[in-house]
């Protein structure tokens, strides 16, 4: 037997499990696989597919052309992945697609493997668990990216590569030949056949994953996609879509092309963290209900609903009584609500209560009454921590002086009135500025030192060493270091000679135009 391809078996677990044929729906397909699995165990679905196997089916000798196959089909795929990798911003254009887009490449992959030479064809769906739609988009499809790493990891450390998988391997324990027992109840010892084939569906497994055609070791983008294996055809498919600028990939590619590739890189990482959907908020102690616990209903007002087909929602009717005198200005009326923070009628939904620079960048702006940033009430605010009386006597002087972006000082302990021209820049760094002198997050001080060393540190009386030594002074004595680590990951994700900031800035006024006042 020299390849896998030379054997092809019956689909008998799509007919246990009634699963229809994958070019029908591909989707619906996955679907009934997914709750196939959930139903069952690796146990009898390997008992299954042993029901018209003889114990001599599967030799010691024809794992080694299984093992042999699998590892020249893995080293064309890993050679891939990591060729895609190095020549293009994959995860970034990956994180930025919309999610019917992202699902769309990851079911294609689905399609195609099923359709690769496996010994079980469609049935080898049966042996990956792991393999689900729902895996790869969470997170905002970093699902999808931790399964490439974790495969391209195994791969490195053992050639061929065997994913592990918790729900697969409890089948590796089975005792006795073809799981027969003995008269008295007892387990006889596991043959050397029932081993045999538990490793053979193990190849097959890996092959499904992360297989290439052994006449495909080069990747070819061609419309028709290559005929191979799931990481392999998902990854063409992508890659496809990148190189002819599909209808699904344009606005991403105008984003990651126009843009520098911090900010694409940044708003590719804040997309993972944003809501799916608004969130559901009592109009009165505006509590959710994931605050509150299971078992609570909230309510909807009925005047609202029916009149408006607007929902304003209460937790009780002790809230909903509390918020009358408020409410009832505008009930049945008018479509108002409090725009409480993270639901539907927060424009910003999306943003709120993320953990991100660009979401605290989007959330916490001041607007004068035309929209426009109100960069100067964009102050340092009151401290959620404690503040170093170094940091103290810095916020003071920047509330007390407004215009000022920062106060930087001599070796002579002369304070140099830091301010900067550029709207663009001012608003990025006084935003940095108030996430980390408030304490609301442990990021933006690189970003900050980063700026004031470029362009203050010829300025006289000031150098790199001077800055640094009062940063430490006002922020802790790994300041430092903390910055040229900053510095030398913004070489790597392409800033050059310019700043994170310089960057954003610029960005900033490219997608969201002159905003700034």
């Amino acid at each position: 037997m020299a390849s896998t391809s030379a054997v092809k078996f019956p689909p008998l677990l799509s007919k246990k499990f009634n699963i229809p044929d994958v070019k029908q729906d591909v989707l619906k397909w996955d679907k009934e696989w997914e709750a196939a699995i959930a139903s069952t165990t690796a146990a009898d679905i390997l008992k299954e597919i042993s029901h018209f196997l003889d114990d001599s089916f599967f030799t010691p000798d024809s794992l080694k052309f299984f093992h042999l196959d699998l590892r020249h089909i893995q080293e064309g795929t890993a050679r891939n992945l990591r060729q895609a990798f190095n020549t293009v911003q994959f995860n970034t254009i990956w994180l930025l697609l919309d999610a019917s887009e992202q699902m769309r490449h990851i079911l294609q992959g689905l399609e195609k493997a099923s359709e690769a030479p496996t010994l079980w064809g469609q049935d080898s769906r049966a042996f990956c668990p792991d393999v689900t739609v729902s895996n790869f988009l969470s997170d905002g499809g970093k699902g999808f990216l931790v399964f490439i790493t974790r495969f391209l990891e195994v791969f490195d450390s053992s050639n061929p590569a065997f994913l592990p998988n918790s729900w697969w391997e409890q089948a590796s324990d089975l005792p006795n030949p073809w799981w027969k027992q003995t008269s008295n109840g007892a387990n006889r010892e596991r043959s050397e056949s029932t081993k045999i084939l538990f490793e053979v569906a193990t190849i097959d497994r890996n092959n499904f994953i992360g297989g290439v055609s052994l006449s495909h070791q080069t990747l070819c983008v061609s419309e028709n996609q290559v005929s191979g294996f799931f990481l392999l055809c998902s990854l063409t498919s992508i890659l496809y879509d990148i190189t002819h600028r599909s209808m699904g990939m344009k606005d991403v590619l105008d984003v990651v092309e126009n843009t520098g590739a911090y900010f694409a890189h940044a708003l590719a990482q804040a997309k993972t963290t944003l809501r799916d959907k608004p969130l559901v908020r009592c109009e009165n102690c505006t509590k959710t209900p994931e605050d509150i616990g299971q078992g609570v209903h909230f309510m909807v007002c009925s005047t609202c609903k029916s009149k408006l087909k607007f929902e304003v929602h209460y937790c009780s009717q002790f809230c909903q009584n509390k918020d009358w005198p408020v409410h009832k200005k505008a009930c049945g009326k008018k479509k108002v609500s409090k725009g409480l923070s993270g639901t539907k009628d927060d424009h910003l939904w999306q943003f709120s209560g993320q953990m991100s620079p660009i979401a605290d960048m989007m959330c916490g702006l001041p607007t004068n009454q035309d929209g426009t940033v109100d960069i100067a009430n964009i102050g340092v605010g009151p401290c959620k921590g404690q503040r170093s009386p170094a940091a103290k006597r810095q916020a003071d002087m920047l509330e007390a002086d407004k215009e000022a972006d920062y106060f930087l000082f001599t070796a002579n302990g002369v304070p140099v009135r830091f301010v900067i021209d550029d709207s663009g820049a001012k608003m990025v760094f006084r935003i940095h500025r108030r996430m980390y002198m408030t304490k609301t997050a442990d990021s933006g001080l690189e970003a900050m030192a980063e700026y004031m060393l470029k362009h203050m540190s010829g300025y006289p009386g000031l150098s790199r060493d001077i800055i640094l030594k009062q940063l430490c002074t006002e922020y802790g004595n790994n300041t430092a270091k903390r910055v040229a680590e900053w510095e030398q990951r913004a070489r790597e994700l392409g800033i050059g000679t310019g700043t994170v900031i310089g960057s954003m800035s610029k960005d900033f006024m490219k997608i969201l135009g002159h905003t700034f006042s």
